[in-house]
């Protein structure tokens, strides 16, 4: 609008139009809409592809598992393929167990009560072997203890009566006698000795499922358990530990080699006896007597009823010993053992040697290294009262005199409580073997030149690890019998390896009458 005299600019106000307004808010309310269906139609079809490529996956693998298994198939039907090594392998095991099925046996040991009317008592059960073609079968000796009377169940089902020839319950090795008419004896093996990791078959009637056969390897040679038999009598042990699987039943069976000979006796299972799971069931852990000890002791069985006991004659201590047990007797409670004595020093130019054991210094007892050191760093006077562990008499003292000493670094001591395996590391010994601690006068040891302080590392070729083992390779070994001792002993220049022949003597006859 245009007044007179001058000019004035309006903007007019827009007139209200309902319909804009109305299409505005329609617009406004379908926009999601717009936003939201390409999004799901989006998401829809990442998942169909996501469905397809999966499905298509597992039929890629379906298809490459199908190739596997043609491919395999073909391998092991091929004539010298995969397959005809496992044919090999299971064709060598079922020719295994027919050749030595027939020379075992099951066996039953039935107690009964006289007082009424020979009612049984009980029954045990287990296995056994045929040995020659005189009908003797082996078993182990706990299986037929006290038993009345003795059945022996054949490969073929047959049951013949057996009788007790005679039994070691220190080995748990007993001799049966049947009819030997169509009987087959078990093949013995004669190599020179199993070894860890041998392939191995045990054979017998676990869990009362007779004739069966398990399989494994060795898994240790030469190990002992602690066990005692039903006297209360220690076991000479030395057993093979076998992983093939045996349970209650099997004991007795015999344990062969991958050619079918013999060589062990199932005899024991190890296991935890303070789990509370420990039923007496197999763990993993099996242990059978040596065919060694078996041919040793059944002989004896057979012809004399009883056992000669080869003895070497040596008190021996495990290395896990202390070195105070070296000793038979003490001078005093105390006593530090010299492990070492740098030569030329002053100590040793004072007489002080490897291996004695210092009980007295200044006329008191000495307990305490540190104390000891300490007095020899001092440059004081001192006496010392010493005497040898193992050579001569360890009960005749001898004094040494230290005048103005003060240097303590040539000498190195341990305390009487330290293991024997200490000691010897520092002597610079074997790893294994055990410590002769005294000889027996006019044994088979002594005559041979073994001396108190030898480490016994071997018996035969045999490693010695234990007194226990020690003693069941010797007392398997027949008084009369030469041995080969491999020794170590102590040198005034460090050490040395010997092998000495000993001729057993008869354990029988070196006891008290």
């Amino acid at each position: 609008m245009e007044n007179d005299g001058c000019r004035r600019r309006t903007r007019r106000t827009p007139l209200f139009d309902a319909r804009r307004i109305q299409l505005r808010l329609v617009s406004a309310h379908h926009h999601p809409v717009r936003t939201v269906l390409p999004t799901l139609l989006l998401l829809i079809s990442a998942l169909i592809v996501i469905v397809v490529v999966r499905w298509g996956q597992r039929e890629l693998d379906f298809q490459h598992t199908q190739v596997e298994v043609r491919n395999a198939a073909l391998r092991l039907a091929a004539p010298d393929g995969d397959g005809a090594v496992l044919a090999s392998l299971s064709r060598a095991q079922r020719d295994l167990a027919a050749f030595v099925q027939p020379s075992v046996v099951h066996i039953e040991g039935i107690q009964t009560n006289p007082h009424l009317g020979n009612r049984v008592d009980s029954r045990a059960t287990g296995s056994g072997w045929i040995w020659d073609e005189q009908g003797h079968v082996i078993t182990a000796w706990h299986v037929v203890r006290g038993a009345n009377s003795i059945e022996v169940q054949l490969h073929d089902g047959s049951v013949r009566t057996a009788t007790l020839v005679a039994g070691d319950p220190l080995t748990d090795i007993a001799v049966l006698s049947m009819d030997a008419a169509r009987t087959l004896s078990a093949t013995r093996s004669s190599s020179p000795g199993s070894q860890q990791g041998d392939m191995v078959f045990a054979f017998g009637s676990p869990l009362d499922f007779r004739f069966s056969v398990t399989g494994g390897v060795i898994s240790g040679l030469g190990r002992a358990a602690g066990s005692l038999n039903h006297s209360g009598l220690p076991i000479y042990e030395n057993y093979l530990q076998i992983d093939a699987p045996i349970n209650p039943g099997s004991s007795g069976g015999p344990v062969t080699n991958h050619l079918g000979h013999v060589v062990g006796m199932s005899t024991a299972i190890a296991d935890d006896a303070s789990s509370p799971m420990s039923d007496g069931r197999f763990t993993g852990v099996a242990l059978a007597i040596p065919i060694e000890m078996i041919e040793a002791i059944v002989p004896q069985l057979i012809e004399e009823g009883h056992i000669h006991r080869g003895l070497l004659g040596v008190r021996a201590l495990d290395p896990d010993r202390t070195i105070a047990s070296m000793l038979t007797a003490r001078l005093i409670d105390g006593g530090i053992f010299v492990a070492s004595v740098t030569e030329g020093s002053p100590l040793h130019a004072a007489g002080l040697r490897r291996g004695d054991v210092i009980w007295l210094c200044n006329d008191a007892s000495i307990v305490d290294i540190l104390d000891l050191h300490s007095l020899l760093r001092s440059g004081v006077a001192i006496k010392l009262e010493v005497s040898h562990a193992w050579r001569g008499d360890p009960l005749r003292p001898r004094n040494l005199n230290l005048l103005e000493f003060r240097e303590d670094s040539a000498i190195e001591l341990l305390p009487m409580s330290a293991p024997i395996h200490a000691m010897l590391a520092a002597l610079g010994a074997p790893p294994t073997g055990v410590l002769v601690a005294s000889v027996t006068p006019g044994g088979g040891a002594m005559e041979a030149g073994i001396l108190r302080g030898d480490l016994i590392t071997h018996i035969d070729t045999r490693e010695i690890r234990t007194v226990d083992q020690l003693r069941a390779v010797v007392y398997a070994i027949s008084p009369g019998t030469p041995i080969e001792v491999l020794l170590w002993r102590s040198t005034k220049d460090g050490g040395k390896h010997l092998t000495i022949t000993a001729t057993l003597t008869d354990l029988a006859e070196s006891r008290p009458r």
